[in-house]
């Protein structure tokens, strides 16, 4: 009888514990395909140049938008739905990400790419 209580409640745990799995997937996932971010640095012979892209991919707009580049920050107060944007900034960025910040509960942590440097090209190697 303790057996078959038993084995009863570890199934239901189970059962319990992949729910658990599934619901934090889809919330930890759904920042990224809310709101699609793009961070690219294009280094030049001495100047660095640095773009972010922002792309609302869902139906509700984004609101309270902190672009944060580590010494400054720009603030995009909203971001339509299926709407794209791209910043630019207007001075020296010292880190090597960029952190998204928004409404509602959104936080991307995203490292700059860079293209790959060839030669002969802007910027390559002679």
């Amino acid at each position: 009888m303790i057996v078959n209580n038993m084995r009863y409640i570890y199934i239901g745990g189970g059962i319990a514990a992949v729910a658990i799995a599934i619901l934090l997937s889809f919330a930890l996932s759904s920042n990224a395909e809310v709101l699609e971010v793009d961070a690219f640095r294009d280094q030049a012979d001495v100047v660095g140049f640095y773009r972010v892209t922002l792309k609302n991919n869902s139906d509700e707009d984004i609101t309270n938008i902190v672009v944060d580049f580590g010494n400054h920050e720009v603030k995009i107060p909203k971001l339509a739905a299926k709407q794209s944007i791209i910043i630019s900034p207007t001075e020296e960025v010292t880190s090597n990400y960029v952190i998204v910040r928004a409404d509602p509960d959104i936080f991307i942590e995203k490292e700059f790419r860079s293209a790959p440097r060839m030669p002969g090209m802007i910027g390559g190697m002679g």
